[in-house]
């Protein structure tokens, strides 16, 4: 073993399996297996065609694997590289890509020509190497182990008190998250618009509409992951640290509500964002969108991040691209329609469960209250502030929210339930006594029994599933107190 260690150059399969078993086990409540198996696949087979074309230069493996081990450790963690010098060289010339890139060239135009002057004898750095990664895989082997124990040995503490309701109605669910939409009171205070027609025309339908509501973040997944388990997340927060980021996908992962409605014999249907348990968000990408969560770093994905950026700020005209990224919000939320409009339809033996999210009156705002395109220079970057288009977009949006809770009421068998759902108001306010505006969202809910007596007027969105359930499936959960946390940063 230890002649195969020194010889064998195990360490260009290692790396790329080191890496991104690292980031699985770092995020490990939700990142599918097979996601992190096919980004292995994908580094593995780069890292045998590097070493496959090297090889042809030097008719030798071993330098042929360190040739690819620089590459693929510059292309890895290229981010903490990057990070590093901005952090210790802010706005200079070693902070920029000009000097890293030509560095990482000179380093391996130097690398390539010590290693053909040198012997084919690598036995100490190709031992190294292999017993290093060998070393971090087994210590994340551990940490992962760990978590395993953890989740099967943790309980939730709502779960078990909450009793099965045999004899309950059970009628389909629709859970409408409209981002960013702000109650008629703030749109009265901070727009100087009423929305009292939109309001009653969900009224007239029979839906209840609690006038005070408030969202408890200004952040979407720390809101949705508040709503979705029906509790403030355990967590000391009073910035959008990436930890608790990550803490909120891994909650909004593991639901309360969706496990609690699965187990009364509810079908879930994932239209959302976020990912779920066999449940994964709606994207388009050939990687799944979780494994961004590890190639976020690397070389590639800081790259296109930085050109996305500058071409997000108009300082380079890629208009094809351009025109992609300004309208992913628009085909999404049309597609995520058209999917909860087909499955109102779909029946099934077993009521349903419809989370859908729409980025919508959410920036950009693509269309003015007649229903006309705004230009493109509009849906830039910078524009979010602009409190007309708000408004404009959002009366656009009141049009395709009837037509999709009409379409959801013609093709319901029996009457479903609808929860329109802001998860946090405008909040692209400037002044600190503007914050509050942050909050006040939009809480609009149809109940077939039209019983909305326990839905009281200032709910806010942590105790929204803990009334329903209250109402509707027979549970005894206590209110939680309705408060409200502030999230700083990016």
């Amino acid at each position: 073993m230890k002649s195969f260690l020194r010889n064998q150059p195990l360490f260009i399969f290692l790396l790329p399996i080191f890496f991104v078993f690292h980031g699985f086990v770092g995020h490990y409540y939700f990142i599918p297996i097979k996601d992190a198996a096919l980004l292995v696949l994908l580094y593995t087979m780069a890292a045998t065609s590097i070493t496959g074309i090297s090889w042809l230069f030097y008719r030798n493996i071993i330098k042929s694997a360190l040739v690819c081990f620089y590459l693929l450790c510059f292309f890895f963690f290229f981010g903490g590289i990057q990070d590093f010098l901005r952090h210790h060289f802010v706005g200079t010339f070693f902070s920029r890509y000009s000097f890293i890139l030509l560095l990482a060239f000179l380093i391996f135009i130097g690398l390539i020509l010590w290693l053909k002057k040198r012997g084919t004898l690598f036995i100490r750095i190709t031992f190294y190497l292999n017993i290093l990664f060998l070393l971090f895989t087994c210590i994340d082997i551990f940490y992962l182990v760990k978590k395993v124990i953890e989740e099967k040995t943790s309980k939730h503490s709502l779960s078990a008190g909450f009793p099965s309701c045999d004899s309950c109605a059970k009628p389909d669910i629709f859970f409408i998250i409209l981002d960013e939409y702000a109650s008629n009171k703030e749109l009265r205070e901070f727009f100087n618009f009423d929305n009292s027609d939109f309001e009653h025309r969900l009224t007239q339908q029979g839906f209840h509409i609690s006038k005070e509501s408030r969202s408890n973040y200004n952040y979407t997944p720390f809101s949705i992951a508040s709503i979705l388990n029906m509790k403030y997340p355990d967590l000391n927060m009073t910035t959008k640290a990436a930890g608790n980021i990550n803490y909120c996908y891994q909650q909004i992962k593991k639901s309360e509500v969706v496990n609690y409605l699965m187990a009364n014999g509810y079908e879930f249907y994932n239209y959302s964002v976020f990912d779920f348990e066999g449940q994964p968000a709606i994207h388009d990408n050939f990687l799944p969108n979780s494994t961004e969560l590890i190639t976020a770093q690397t070389f590639f994905k800081r790259v296109i991040g930085d050109i996305q950026f500058n071409i997000g700020t108009r300082k380079w005209k890629f208009k094809a691209e351009l025109k992609k990224i300004t309208y992913e919000h628009l085909h999404n939320n049309e597609k995520i329609m058209r999917l909860t409009k087909e499955i109102g339809s779909h029946r099934s033996d077993k009521p349903k469960f419809i989370y859908a999210h729409l980025m919508m009156p959410h920036y950009p705002y693509y269309f003015n209250s007649k229903n006309e395109p705004l230009p493109i220079e509009q849906l830039y970057e910078g524009q979010e502030v602009n409190k007309q288009n708000y408004i404009e977009y959002l009366q656009y949006c009141n049009q395709k929210i009837l037509e999709l809770v009409n379409a959801i009421f013609a093709s319901a068998k029996q009457p479903p339930v609808v929860m329109l759902l802001g998860d946090h108001g405008f909040r692209h306010v400037a002044k600190k006594e503007d914050y509050k505006y942050a909050f006040m969202n939009l809480n609009a809910i149809y109940l077939p029994d039209k019983n909305y007596s326990k839905f009281y007027d200032s709910i806010s969105n942590v105790n929204q599933f803990r009334v329903f359930f209250n109402t509707e499936f027979g549970q005894q959960l206590p209110l939680l107190k309705d408060s409200t946390v502030y999230l700083w940063g990016d």
